[in-house]
């Protein structure tokens, strides 16, 4: 389905929201880039897509076949790149809230290792609900968090954590486009082997 990558976003962020603890009224989780984070000190949470990949694994299943019928294009498997980053309170003794901020963190890590397989009602959306997307800690370099933040102009390098969310699945709208070969034909005779002259 088109709307799948909103979708996922959403999902994870009300995951979020529904098992973090120590969040007050007017902290957020939000879906958004560590700029809009700045943008809005109320953030605690960011959620930031920064790629999207063809899922490798799952290639294999762009065309099913239907019995004698034409193949059918299904959908497109994605792997959603996200970085999860806790920003900290402004105000008072610095040391407190970039601790806080660590706890939060470590909260998010271990609700998306208890959460591993998102299924169900747990999906928001139009994710069919008797699908399964994983997520999984997706560890990158120093240097990739680096170069990450350095394309972010004025904004202060953050503690982060990526994960791997996939698959997600593109509806293709394309109809079908051939169809499945069941038997063969040939054009030749079948050789027939020459007498031995006596």
């Amino acid at each position: 389905m088109i709307s799948a990558i909103r979708d996922v976003g959403e999902t994870l962020v009300e995951l979020l929201k529904a098992t973090l603890q120590g969040l007050s009224p007017s902290d957020l989780v939000s879906l958004c880039s560590p700029t809009d984070a700045q943008a809005n000190g109320n953030i605690r949470v960011g959620v930031f897509l920064y790629s999207i990949t063809p899922a490798a694994d799952y290639r294999n299943q762009l065309e099913i076949p239907h019995d004698q019928g034409p193949m059918q294009v299904a959908e497109q498997p994605l792997d959603l790149y996200y970085l999860l980053t806790c920003y900290r309170r402004s105000g008072g003794d610095p040391t407190g809230p970039v601790l806080d901020a660590h706890l939060f963190l470590g909260q998010v890590m271990q609700i998306f290792f208890d959460n591993a397989t998102l299924t169900g009602s747990v999906l928001k959306g139009q994710l069919p609900r008797d699908e399964e997307i994983r997520i999984t800690h997706q560890p990158i370099t120093v240097e990739d968090v680096t170069r990450l933040w350095g394309a972010l102009p004025n904004i202060a390098l953050q503690t982060s954590v990526s994960y791997l969310v996939t698959p997600v699945r593109i509806q293709s709208i394309r109809g079908p486009i051939a169809k499945k070969v069941t038997s063969r034909r040939s054009e030749f005779s079948p050789m027939q082997q020459e007498a031995t002259p006596v």
